[in-house]
């Protein structure tokens, strides 16, 4: 079979029903647009106003969406970055690279926190924390590298110092009374931790511990102050709970110390103007026993 036989065999063969011939793609729409009821006449589809605008804005929404979107990434790719130093700094020490990151964290967390309570406790956990860095490069680190205790006692100092400030600033009653209760329930711990870790402080940074310590006493002092006014204001149960555990404390060092006859007589006045709800005055009698 040559060429010619072979491209006649092809058109006798073009419709036949065996090999796909015959078929018509318009009747076949027809039949099946009217049984789903469609548009059976082959007229272009009509668009009005009310179709293009809704095209538009579609496309509209659609190119200002795309910049958001990518802003939002790159807000959510440093926020986690940000999140992943802060993270990785928490353990750093005074001294190393990242430790002031992990400052800036803190200062972070505190400026979100809106509540009274959540800020009291965490402005005395970062307390804790430069307490805890002290002890730690101070058993560790006194005699190799003296200079990172002196920066972690003085990065202690300024936190009992910011404590103290606030509560002597003017500010909502609420918040200084939920500050000195937490201070009232750490400072004994700070002192105590402070004294033990005084036999590894350089000799160098000896005169600043003292300062320490009569800044811890002065602030406990100021937040006893505190829940007193607050207890003079509202008689509840939660701040007489908070003096009685503040007096207990304080008459135990006091006894502690060693009594004569006429200091135990002002023992026993303390105890008294305590129990008649005087407790301004009953601290009043205690501190000048320890002075």
């Amino acid at each position: 079979m040559n060429d010619r036989e072979f491209i006649n065999l092809l058109e006798q063969s073009k419709n036949a029903q065996e090999l796909g011939g015959g078929f018509d793609i318009e009747r076949l729409w027809d039949r099946f647009a009217a049984q789903n009821n469609f548009p059976v006449s082959g007229e272009p589809v009509r668009f009005g106003v009310r179709d293009y605008l809704e095209f538009y804005l579609w496309e509209t929404t659609r190119a200002m969406a795309r910049p958001l979107a990518a802003g939002f990434a790159v807000f959510a790719f440093l926020l986690t970055g940000w999140v992943g130093v802060g993270n990785a700094s928490l353990g750093s020490l005074p001294g190393q690279k990242l430790y002031p990151a992990k400052l800036a964290f803190e200062r972070v967390q505190l400026s979100l926190a809106f509540a009274p309570e959540q800020k009291a406790k965490l402005q005395v956990e970062f307390t804790s924390r430069r307490l805890e860095e002290m002890v730690e490069l101070s058993a560790t680190s006194y005699k190799q590298n003296p200079e990172s205790v002196r920066l972690a006692l003085h990065q202690f100092k300024k936190e009992v110092q910011t404590l103290r400030e606030d509560l002597k600033v003017e500010a909502k009653a609420e918040v200084k009374t939920q500050l000195a209760r937490e201070i009232g329930r750490k400072s004994g711990s700070y002192k105590a931790s402070v004294a033990n870790t005084s036999a590894y402080i350089p000799e160098a940074v000896k005169e600043e511990v003292d300062e320490v310590q009569a800044l811890l006493e002065e602030t406990e002092d100021e937040a006893v102050e505190v829940i007193i006014t607050a207890h003079e204001a509202v008689e509840d149960e939660a701040t007489a709970f908070e003096l009685e555990a503040a007096f207990e404390k304080e008459l135990v060092s006091v006894r502690a110390r060693g009594l004569n006859e006429e200091q135990k007589k002002m023992v026993e006045q303390a105890i008294e103007l305590k129990e008649q709800g005087w407790y301004r005055r009953a601290f009043q009698v205690l501190r000048e026993l320890a002075e």
